[in-house]
């Protein structure tokens, strides 16, 4: 029996892309290149859209001309910069059905592409990621699949409360399938166990064991230029240079994402560091929470995703981000406070009006 066709799928910051990105799907064509029930004939990375609200996320547009550069030493794996392209945030599972529906077009009208989105004009580059398998075919290649890559971190954020809708979680496993490279320290067959979604997908999920372990993370290589230490061999030459042309990542002081503790003009989560990550952001980074120039803001009031609340005689403002702590702003006559709660912790009047 031949062996289904998958295309690895990887969503993600890449701010910056690093070499462990791309290890990842070298380690996972390699696995099931040593069984007969998969074969990899393409990988596709998605960088997310700036509305992510990631603090310290540099623009799309850098970030896919380093992933360009970083993708020229392979020969399989592409960029697609469609999730940039949308007006806002899209969820990983639209990503997925949005290539997947790519990938079947192309297959079952004989590459006449056309009419994929007749609503909207497609740019020359928007199927560039797509394998000359898939778009020189005659017709004879069968089905081919898209699977989420992802790390055990990815995985395990599917355990945050609210993070991920449960519907989305089984169309991802059951739907599409999910290629999990595992980190030190994790154990993803436990934490499958213990998830009853996951448990009943257990079959389309496929763990890959990493045995050169490989701690590289963007968040580490944007600290180490911050303080001008060399992050040679971490990522590719001309990434470096990339980012050494456009001064990005220098200071965090510098960033286009920064909080304004004094007129708490433009809050951002905090970051986290999974390695391949695309859930849903609390808010977009590009709303404005100037609370300062809204009318009767001063006092009584709280902001939260774009609108105005009463609470109190303080400005209250939650913030959150996947995966970590929600953080509380409060604006009083002391001035600024900051303070860090679990999620377990935050009140259900906070958690109506700025449900994750």
């Amino acid at each position: 029996m031949a062996p289904s066709k998958v295309m690895l799928l990887a969503c993600g910051s890449f701010n910056p892309p690093t070499n462990m990105h791309l290890r990842m799907f070298e380690i996972a064509r390699d696995h099931f290149r040593k069984f007969d029930y998969y074969q990899v004939i393409g990988g596709v990375m998605s960088p997310v859209h700036d509305s992510y609200g990631k603090k310290g996320l540099v623009c799309s547009n850098h970030r896919c001309a380093m992933l360009k550069l970083a993708l020229q030493s392979s020969g399989w794996i592409h960029i697609s910069d469609w999730e940039c392209q949308q007006e806002s945030w899209t969820s990983t599972r639209q990503v997925l059905e949005h290539h997947q529906d790519i990938i079947n077009t192309m297959l079952n009208a004989n590459n006449e592409i056309s009419n994929t989105s007749p609503n909207k004009r497609q740019r020359n580059d928007d199927y560039s990621w797509v394998p000359d398998e898939i778009r020189y075919s005659s017709g004879g290649i069968g089905s081919v699949k898209v699977k989420l890559l992802c790390g055990a971190d990815l995985l395990e954020s599917f355990a945050v409360p609210g993070l991920w809708k449960e519907e989305d979680i089984e169309a991802i496993v059951n739907k599409f399938g999910l290629v999990v490279v595992t980190r030190d320290g994790s154990n993803p067959y436990k934490f499958i166990y213990e998830s009853d979604i996951l448990y009943k997908c257990q079959n389309n999920i496929s763990i890959v064991t990493e045995w050169i372990a490989n701690e590289v993370s963007s968040t580490k290589v944007r600290r180490a230029i911050q303080r001008s230490e060399s992050v040679r061999y971490l990522i590719q030459d001309s990434v470096i240079e990339f980012i050494e042309q456009h001064g990005l990542y220098k200071s965090e002081k510098d960033g286009n994402n920064k909080y304004d503790m004094k007129n708490l003009s433009f809050l951002t989560p905090s970051p986290t560091d999974t390695v391949m990550d695309s859930p849903s952001p609390l808010y977009p980074s590009g709303q404005n929470n100037n609370i300062s120039n809204q009318s009767n803001a001063q006092k009584g009031v709280m902001r939260v995703n774009g609108e105005v609340k009463s609470r109190g005689s303080s400005v209250v403002i939650l913030t959150g981000y996947p995966g970590a702590a929600v953080k509380v702003y409060s604006k009083g006559n002391e001035g600024i406070n900051e303070k860090r709660i679990s999620e377990n912790s935050v009140t259900e009047a906070l958690r109506s009006a700025c449900p994750l």
